[in-house]
């Protein structure tokens, strides 16, 4: 386990780098990034949305101040026990769909830059909720902690990062920094893998039901026999 001091120390050292108040916010350049794209720390908040509306702002409507990135959206209808995910899609199919004027439940969203979300079709009900489950940004460290929020055995992993970033940040040799930037992703996807493997194995499932597109039997046309070739 290591201190953000010492953190600030390797990044200073592979990046041959002097200045340790650049070298802290690096660290937490770096730790948030980890934190973030590996979805390490995830929260949850619900909006009770209002027919007729269908663009929502994350940090206002939902009061979200430590927002990362979004992993999906809960819909739940006015009087329903079963909510639904949204499905991802992009603004110009919104505005495509739009122009049919449609009605129904609420099933697709987009993004509107970095903080907004416009739904389709706009809630029709005035009480339906929305919640969002995302990826929070960690706290910021100062020299003593720890990242609580990154295993101990991939705190390595800070450094390197915060070194690419030192390093470039200095700009003086772009040979370093581009051989740190490529360790650091490197090592930040072998960090991914170790997460997938950590989050356990299932059984395959068992394929039921009918087949689409079932196999025919082998056979040779060659053996095919018809009386008009005679």
């Amino acid at each position: 386990m290591a201190t953000v001091d010492q953190l600030v120390f390797r990044a200073q050292n592979m990046a041959l780098s002097n200045d340790p108040i650049e070298a802290e916010a690096a660290v937490n350049d770096a730790y948030a990034d980890i934190v973030v794209a590996c979805q390490l720390k995830i929260g949850t908040a619900t909006k009770t949305l209002t027919s007729g509306q269908s663009v929502y702002s994350i940090s206002s409507n939902w009061t979200i101040s430590d927002f990362g990135a979004l992993q999906y959206l809960e819909y739940l209808a006015l009087g329903s026990s079963q909510a639904y995910i949204l499905e991802q899609i992009n603004m110009d199919e919104i505005l495509a769909l739009n122009a049919t004027n449609p009605l129904g439940a609420t099933r697709q969203y987009a993004f509107i830059g970095l903080d907004t979300i416009r739904v389709w079709p706009e809630p029709q009900t005035t009480g339906d909720t929305m919640t969002v489950y995302y990826a929070k940004v960690p706290d910021t460290l100062v020299l003593g902690d720890t990242p609580p929020d990154v295993p101990a055995q991939w705190h390595s992993l800070i450094a390197l990062g915060a070194a690419a970033r030192l390093a470039d940040a200095v700009g003086e040799d772009q040979s370093l920094s581009s051989t740190l930037d490529a360790r650091y992703q490197v090592g930040l996807d072998r960090f991914e893998k170790w997460l997938t493997r950590r989050g356990g194995r299932g059984a395959r499932r068992i394929q039921s039901g009918y087949l689409r597109s079932p196999r025919r039997p082998f056979h040779d046309n060659s053996t095919y026999y018809s009386a008009a070739s005679r």
